[in-house]
């Protein structure tokens, strides 16, 4: 995890648009009523405000002239000492060794998760990865920490910008672009990652996940250069395949992120039920098998782990039955 440092710098906020249906209305109604709205005051809210670093949130709702849509534009800006954290600047906070892989992009902040000590962000840019940062002021300067998600570069990439429940208190879980789920602490700003799967449950010492049934990518023939019949090289691309994988369970040591046990089946039909994995993450009146707060006891029916040094085990208790896909022969 790279050193931190203390800086201020200047921005601009980033505005999110969720529309909802609407009635059509005359053309003339619809032009007052988005003025009137437009021009309506917006009230902050402040989620934070400590030593200058200043976290405000607020919603305006205005109607789309052309299409009479509601609109409700929420917006998150982070100040320190009055300069909205928005620029070319923003780089040299979150990579401030000026080595050559660093990017001197144009980074915003983006969806923040307010703690006891500072604050987490994203830092989002067009023209750069997704960053992770904890913020926090320190003697009146503002310290900014970058949380890298993996110790392998290619794999150090965030999936969205969305704060999860970790299943623990002090605790915030995301997911990388990897599909590895990546617990951090608030204490410390320390990021553990899990490795591949989706959290189902923390028990103890120990987090277990569930890796849905996809596919991955298998290099058949790797990629050849030859010389044609002219005596000039050509590339000849790799021979890939797309190969089904199948429903698998994880059991790793919460302090480390170290497997401990994993189970994975030669059944490629097998399935998880429709289990939500954070809160609200179905719509109203969505079938859902397993509700979120029921996901601790559906996995402690369904996996037994075996703690035997040196031969731990994970398997599914007696008697369970995994949904399976339609129509779909083992093999």
């Amino acid at each position: 995890m790279p050193d931190a440092r203390y800086f201020a710098i200047v921005a601009l906020p980033i505005v999110h648009t969720q529309n909802a249906h609407m009635k059509k209305r005359p053309l003339a109604s619809l032009l007052a009523l988005f003025i009137a709205v437009a021009n309506a005051p917006v009230a902050a809210d402040t989620l934070y405000n400590k030593g200058g670093l200043i976290v405000e949130a607020d919603t305006r709702s205005q109607r789309d002239v052309n299409t009479g849509q509601a609109q409700h534009l929420s917006r998150t800006t982070i100040t320190f000492q009055g300069h909205p954290l928005c620029g070319t600047d923003v780089a040299t906070l979150l990579y401030p060794d000026r080595d050559g892989a660093a990017p001197r992009a144009f980074f915003c902040s983006g969806p923040v998760e307010v703690l006891d000590a500072g604050i987490l962000a994203f830092f989002t840019s067009s023209s750069a990865n997704t960053v992770l940062a904890h913020l926090a002021v320190r003697e009146g300067a503002l310290r900014v920490q970058r949380i890298d998600v993996s110790d392998q570069p290619s794999r150090n990439t965030l999936y969205g910008t969305r704060f999860m429940d970790a299943r623990l208190p002090g605790w915030t879980r995301i997911e990388t672009a990897w599909k590895e789920t990546v617990l951090i602490r608030h204490a410390d700003a320390r990021a553990i990652n899990l490795g591949e799967g989706r959290l189902l449950d923390i028990d103890g010492d120990i987090a277990y996940l569930a890796i849905p049934p996809g596919s991955t990518v298998i290099e058949r023939q790797p990629e050849t250069r030859i010389k044609d019949a002219y005596g000039d090289m050509q590339r000849v691309p790799a021979v890939t395949e797309h190969v089904p994988t199948a429903l698998a369970f994880r059991a790793v040591r919460l302090i480390d992120g170290h497997e401990l046990a994993r189970l994975t089946g030669a059944d490629r039909c097998l399935l998880l039920p429709r289990i939500a994995f954070e809160p609200n993450a179905y719509a109203a009146g969505s079938k859902i098998d397993v509700a979120y707060d029921d996901v601790p006891a559906w996995r402690a029916s369904t996996l037994q782990f075996n703690p035997v040094k040196g031969s731990a085990a994970l398997q599914l208790r007696p008697g369970i039955q995994l949904p399976r896909k339609l129509g779909c022969t083992p093999g």
